[in-house]
Parts: structure tokens; sequence; C-alpha cells
């Protein structure tokens, strides 16, 4: 594997990781099954999709689309504990707190209207109005 190919892996590795971790209005995260059920990535983008970011799944490198896939339906023991579809159902809760964190923060301390500064994660959750956030993020993992 060459140099540029192993970082691409990893960007799209990233961007597969915030696509699992947006969660509905009941805070599942529902793009972790519909991955998980689908041997390659969607190849048409369905508008009722968007708001999961699922319409840039065909962007994603087959391998590390397949790889991910294999690794939630199955698993990998590696030194420090076990790679499977727990592992990136706890990473993806991890990354969305994360994100909401930050966000409510910085409005807890600096904000001066609920519409300014760092808004990463709406609080209420769903819809994400700051998916386009994440999308133009994901977009610059896999360009």
């Amino acid at each position: 594997m060459n140099q540029n190919y192993g970082t691409t892996g990893i960007k799209h590795a990233l961007a597969m990781l915030l696509v699992m971790a947006l969660e509905d209005a009941n805070h599942q995260r529902l793009n972790i099954p519909y991955i998980s059920s689908l041997p390659t990535p969607p190849d048409v983008s369905v508008a009722t999709e968007a708001s999961w970011l699922r319409d840039l799944l065909p962007v994603v490198d087959a391998k590390v689309y397949e790889q991910i896939r294999k690794l939630l339906n199955g698993s990998v023991a590696l030194p420090g504990g076990l790679v499977d579809r727990q592992l990136f159902d706890d990473t993806a809760k991890n990354i969305s707190l994360i994100l909401r964190a930050l966000s409510e923060s910085y409005h807890a301390t600096y904000a001066v209207t609920a519409n300014d500064g760092l808004t990463l994660w709406d609080p209420g959750c769903y819809p994400h109005p700051s998916v386009w956030r994440v999308r133009e993020t994901i977009a610059a993992l896999l360009a």
C-alpha cells in the first residue's frame, strides 16, 4: 500500500465514523445498521436520506467501506481490545457527545444568541441543523 492510499483510507474511515455518529430524535445511530446491511456503498442517494449523509457514502473508497462493514458484522482482536460493532457504536456515540459538548459549552460561556459562534451540534439533536457543517467536513475528508 502506498502512502497516499493509506492516508486516503484513514480519511475515508474517519468520514464514515462521522456518518455513523449522526443520531435521530431518540439518540439512535441508524447509520450503523444501515452500513452493516449493505455489502457495497449505495449507488444512488435518496433525498429523504440526506439528513443522514448517506448520500455521501457512494464517494467512500469501496475497500474502506468493505473493511468497516466486515468489522461491523464481525470482529478482530488487537492488542488492547476488540474491534467490533459495539466499539463502532461506542465510538459514534462518543463523537456525537463530544461535538454536542463542544457546541453547548461554547454557547454557555461565549454565545450571545443561540445562532452565533460554534454551533457544531444541535442540542435538540434531530433534525441536525449542523448537518451541512458535518457534510462539509466529510466532503473535505473524502476529497
